[in-house]
């Protein structure tokens, strides 16, 4: 099995402790963390291997919460910048 399938099929675990996973990481990137700082957190690594963090990302309310997180580091940066 590719990378790609073996992601793609823990993206549709169902499971009440993945469920926690995705809120953990999605609360945590609204309350303004990086995406990577959130996956390398005790809490996320203590119950996923390697594997099943690269997958975590690619959950869909995952990837919508971190793109929140691009725009507004960019918003931010283009600010300072007409500010300046």
């Amino acid at each position: 099995m590719s990378i790609k399938e073996t992601i793609a099929s823990m993206i549709t675990d169902e499971s009440a402790a993945h469920k926690r996973l995705v809120e953990y990481v999605t609360s945590q990137l609204s309350q303004g963390r990086s995406l990577a700082d959130v996956v390398e957190d005790p809490y996320v690594t203590n119950r996923l291997n390697p594997m099943e963090r690269r997958a975590l990302v690619e959950e869909p309310e995952i990837v919508a919460a971190a793109q929140h997180e691009a725009l507004d580091d960019l918003r931010a940066r283009l600010e300072e910048l007409a500010t300046s």
